[in-house]
This record gives structure tokens, sequence and C-alpha cells, in this order.
């Protein structure tokens, strides 16, 4: 037995629908299959009978246009002048005649004249010299077989096939022959076709087996796929066959012209399979609209079937796709007693569940960053941490305490917010995580929780647009007449212990660690040196694409080991040579510094000395001077030591 219909279903409805329409398709699909099957056997047959009839008048038009050349040239061999002219020899008088004859015969394309030894006499295609031999002698050989010293036949004449008859010419005896011949083309199959009612094609087949188009009343392109098909084609008298020739099928009978070492020919009659169709068009498209009406009847049953069965299933499919695109928004109880009306007080109670819980989802992504949130509310919260790579990030703003004495505290608070929202998006955007606000300072990661092969080129990204934040805050700033802000950036990637901290009650995800104090540190310095960033050697090593100044080597307060400190400048895509000859003049002069050269360090300062690095310059001119006082000690490394934050 075959094995049952197997079908997934998402409804009630779809199930009934899609049997009662399967139903309705099978028994109308198979009348209908029944009834075109019937109609194109029957079509076929006809055309089959039309084709037979085709051929026979085919052939009968063909032998009588034989038996007209022979009457009208067999009277024409026996005309006095024209026997003159050929019993003199004279091979131009016979060209002449030869070409009036041709002139007064219809029909005929070419004549040639040719003697009792095969000799050529006249030509009026001139593709022949005089006394050449005629080069197509089986022919008059058959000639001189049949009883009449008649004969007819096709011949090809470079790219031109010829249906050619030849009757003798008789003083009184047979003393040469007239080959008279017609050419096949275009307009010979085109007379041929007003009588058949069929299109001809006639091939000429090659000794590769390769097909040509003589002459065919089809269209251009279907004679040129006609070419390609030629292996369709047979030698067989009355083979039948289908082509498709430019999206139209044919139905076509063969019908072998001649068959000979030299050429082979053959003839096709074809007639268009879909035209033969047509008259049964009109019974198909009765049939397509009766089909197209039973099945919208039967569509309507089964819609009107299925919505009283399955309504309350898709009132609760809405219900559910509702809640999942965030519409939590309870319906009234159902008032059905049945597994549905639970089932639609169970959904209810779901929802209300998640809107209290998205409610809380959205609270606490406003108190810390959206990654932290999503952590937290995946149900695996618990105290612990663990050791990563980060780069921290600090920012805050210089001077804010004399920032805003004597200002309203709602516009400084208005000014502190847009501060930080700009701080945030850019932080935001380059996959960092704010950390926590301290006043006006900002605490980002870039690891932690969400780690990613470029936390540190992020971290950079993110220094630079919030300096570039900062300059477009200036400006609107200054067109509202509120204190512009200057921010120092601190940049630190080191081990930290990342983690939720605090009790089993409150907890606060975080970094704990000496590379947070020591970003925190490098953030305090920026307004020693007089630049927006500073970032460690850490963080600078594992940062390419930028372009660093190395500031100084020092110690900060609370750690023994110095810290290489280095200023980010910006891309390496965006350096001018401004910048990079003032960047290499600085570590010339460091250089100088280290190396106890005090005057020569001077001097470059004074050639560099200039714009937005003269802080940093400043400070290493009064640090040199008092060295020049009170030289370090011999064993001095270059560090510098901080004695205060």
């Amino acid at each position: 037995m075959p094995a049952p219909l197997n079908l997934q279903f998402k409804s009630y409805r779809s199930r009934i629908i899609t049997y009662l329409v399967i139903l309705f398709l099978l028994i109308l699909g198979t009348v209908f299959f029944s009834v075109n099957r019937s109609t194109y056997n029957n079509t076929r047959d006809v055309i089959d009978d039309s084709l037979d009839v085709g051929r026979e008048v085919f052939i009968r038009l063909i032998n009588e246009r034989e038996a007209n050349f022979k009457v009208t040239f067999r009277a024409l061999a026996l005309d006095f002048a024209f026997r003159t002219a050929y019993n003199t020899g004279d091979f131009d008088t016979m060209l002449s005649v030869s070409e009036n004859l041709l002139a007064r015969t219809q029909n005929a394309d070419m004549l040639m004249v040719v003697d009792y030894d095969y000799l050529m006499v006249a030509d009026t295609l001139q593709l022949h010299a005089p006394e050449t031999e005629f080069p197509w002698t089986y022919l008059l050989e058959d000639a001189e077989d049949d009883d009449n010293y008649e004969t007819s036949s096709f011949i090809l004449i470079g790219d031109i096939v010829y249906h050619i008859v030849a009757v003798p010419i008789l003083t009184p005896l047979t003393d040469g022959w007239i080959i008279v011949g017609q050419r096949i083309d275009t307009d010979y199959v085109t007379s041929l076709v007003e009588i058949i009612s069929s299109d001809v094609s006639i091939i000429e087949l090659n000794e590769r087996g390769n097909g040509r188009p003589v002459a065919t009343t089809l269209s251009s392109i279907q004679a040129d796929e006609l070419a390609i098909e030629f292996n369709l084609f047979s030698t067989n008298t009355q083979a039948t066959g289908m082509l498709d020739l430019a999206d139209e099928e044919f139905v076509f009978l063969n019908t072998v012209l001649v068959e000979r070492p030299e050429l082979n020919l053959i003839a096709l009659i074809q007639q268009s399979l879909p035209d033969a169709l047509a008259p049964y068009r009109e019974l198909e498209q009765r049939l397509i609209l009766l089909f197209a009406l039973g099945l919208c009847l039967s569509f309507g049953m089964a819609m009107f079937l299925g919505r009283s069965i399955s309504r309350p299933v898709l009132s609760l499919v809405k219900r559910v796709n509702k809640i999942e695109q965030g519409d939590y928004s309870v319906s009234q109880s159902s008032k059905r007693n049945d597994e549905i009306g639970k089932l639609e007080n169970s959904v209810d109670t779901m929802a209300t569940g998640l809107a209290e819980k998205e409610k809380v989802r959205d609270l606490l992504g406003k108190v810390v960053s959206k990654d932290i949130a999503d952590e937290l509310m995946s149900g695996q919260v618990k105290l612990g941490g663990e050791t990563r790579i980060v780069t921290i990030l600090f920012s805050d703003i210089r001077d804010f305490t004399t920032l805003c004495e004597g200002r309203a505290p709602e516009k400084i608070l208005s000014l502190l917010n847009n501060y930080l929202t700009e701080v945030s998006a850019a932080i935001d955007q380059h996959h960092g995580v704010v950390d926590k606000y301290i006043g006006d300072a900002v605490m980002a990661l870039f690891g932690a929780p969400i780690k990613s092969d470029s936390d540190t080129y992020n971290a950079l990204c993110a220094a630079l647009q919030i300096n570039e934040k900062v300059v477009s805050l200036n400006k609107i700033n200054a067109e509202q007449n509120l204190p512009l802000l200057n921010t120092g950036i601190g940049l630190h990637t080191g081990q930290v212990v990342a983690g939720n901290l605090g009790s089993a009650n409150r907890l606060n995800y975080t970094v704990i660690g000496d590379p947070v104090n020591l970003a925190s540190r490098l953030e305090s310095l920026t307004k020693t040196y007089g630049v927006n960033i500073i970032v460690s050697e850490e963080t600078k090593n594992q940062g390419a694409g930028f372009i660093y100044r190395e500031l100084d080597l020092v110690r900060v307060k609370g750690k023994a080991q110095p810290v290489r400190l280095y200023e980010l400048i910006g891309f390496k895509e965006n350096a001018t040579a401004e910048i990079m000859d003032d960047v290499g003049r600085f570590e010339e002069m460091l250089s100088c510094y280290r190396k106890q050269e005090w005057h020569s360090a001077l001097d470059i300062i004074e050639t560099i000395q200039k714009g937005s690095a003269k802080v940093l310059y400043e400070l290493f001119r009064e640090r040199i001077k008092i060295y020049q006082k009170t030289p370090p000690e011999p064993d001095w490394d270059g560090v510098f030591t901080f004695q205060s934050k």
C-alpha cells in the first residue's frame, strides 16, 4: 500500500483547506489532463494525415513542373532556328540562342546545352567554358537509359540547388541535350505552401551528416535552429518527428528528393502544433474557468468551515505574536470552559510576568551597561569574578569644581548630562562598557564582560571620538554662553579581576586591580603634561595604526615600577608632515634630556615650543633648569617620580 500523505500543518484551518483543495484538484485535474491529452492526440492524428496529403501534393507538384519543363523544351529542341544554330557549332551563337530561350520560358533560371559527347556547348550561368566536359555526366547516362532520352533530378551549383530536366536534341537522332533548371529558393517553396497549406523546408545533408537549409518558408530564426537540429532528420522516406524551433513546436514529415554521393536532399513538410491546437484553446479556456470557479468555491467553503473551528486558536496565535513583539497588554479572560479557554488564561498570566520582567530589564539597562544588564538578566548571576585582560578608560572634566562656581545647579546638571551622553555614546559605538559614573568622571571597560580581538583598538578610537565630541559640545556651549569643557583621558591595558562584586542582595559588575588605579593616575597626569589623552606603554603596544608621542618615564604615586607615558595624537592615516616633524623633534629632545645634555634639550625646546603643547614644553624647561642647578644622582635613569596623585 502507498504511504499515507504526511503534511505538516500550523492550524486546523490550513488542514481543512488543504485537504478539500487537494481533493478538488485531483478530480478536476484528472478531467483536465484527460481532455487535453485526447485533444493533443487527435490533433496529432489530424496533422499526420494532413502531412501525408501534403507530401503527396508536394511530389505531384514537383512532377508536374518537371513534365511542363519537358514539354516546353521538347518543343524548343525541335525549333528550326535552334537546331540551325546548334549545327553551326558557333558557341557565341548558341549562348545567345540559349539566353533567348531561357527568357521565353517561365520559372526557368538556367539553361545548358551539351553535345552527344557530353561536352559543353552553351551555359547561361557562364560557369563552364565551351567544349569542357559536362560535370553531371551521370544525368545524361540516366537519360540514355530512358526510352525518351529524358531525365530529371536536383544538382548543386556552388551553394545553390537547382531542379533540372534534360531533354534530347533530335537531328533527327539524339545529338545532344538541353538541360534547364529552376533555382530552389524561398520563392520556390513559398509557391508550394500556397497549395499544400504546410510549411516546406528543403535540407541539404553533406557527407559529414551536417544539415543546411537550402530553402524554407520558416522565419530566419527558426531556419537557424533548423540547421542545428539536423540530427533529427532521416534519409528514410516518410520519417516523421517533432522539432522545437524558436519556442514553437512543429510536426514534420520527411521525404527524400535525391540521394547521391555528391548530393543528399530531403524535404520537410511541416505544420505548427500550436496553430493546429488553436481551435481547441476555447475549450481549454472554459475548462480553466470552470477549474478556477470550482477552486474558489471549495476554498470559500473550507474557509467557512475552518473559521468556526480555528477562530479561537487564531486569536490565541495573534495574542502570542503580540507578546513576541513586546506587547504585553492583557486581554479579557476567556469565557470558554474548554482547554482553549484555559490556555488563553495561561497566556495572559504569562504576559503579565513578562511585562514585569521587561520593566526590570529596562530599568537595569539605564543603571548599568546593556551588556551587563543582559548578563544579570540571564539568570546566571553569582558573586565572584574571573581574570581578564581589559583596557580601562578614565575620562574627567578638568577644573569641574571651578566651572560650577557661580552657576545654577540646573544648568550645571544639564551641561554635565549632555557631556556624559556624548561620552557614553562614543564608548557604546566602539563596543565599550560604561562601568560607572563618578561625578563628572567616566570609567569604561573594553574587554569585559564582552571580549574581542580589537578591544584596545576600540578603546583608542573611543578616546579620540570623545575629544571630537567635546570640541562639538564646546561650539554649542559658546553659542549658549555656557562654560567650555576641557577633558583628560587616561588608558591602560592590563590584567584585572572582572565580575559581580558586592553582597548576595546587592551586586555591582566591575573590575578591580592595579591597572584600574594606573588608568586613573594617567588621566590625572593629562593636566600636568597639558595633553588630552595619555596611554600606557602596554596600551600603545597593542594599538597599531595610531600616532603616539612619548611623554616621559615616571613613577606615579603608589607604584614602584616606572611607567612610560605616551600621548595619543590621532590616526596614522591623518598624520601631516608638520605633526610627524613635531613628534620627531620632541623625541630628539627627550633623548638629550635623558642623556643629561641640558643645553641641547633646551635648544630643541626653543625651536618646537608652540600651540597646544606649550604646557608640555614648559614642564620640561622648568624641570631641566632645576636639574642644571641641582643635578640628579649619578645613577639617574631618566625616571621622574611624582610625590602626589
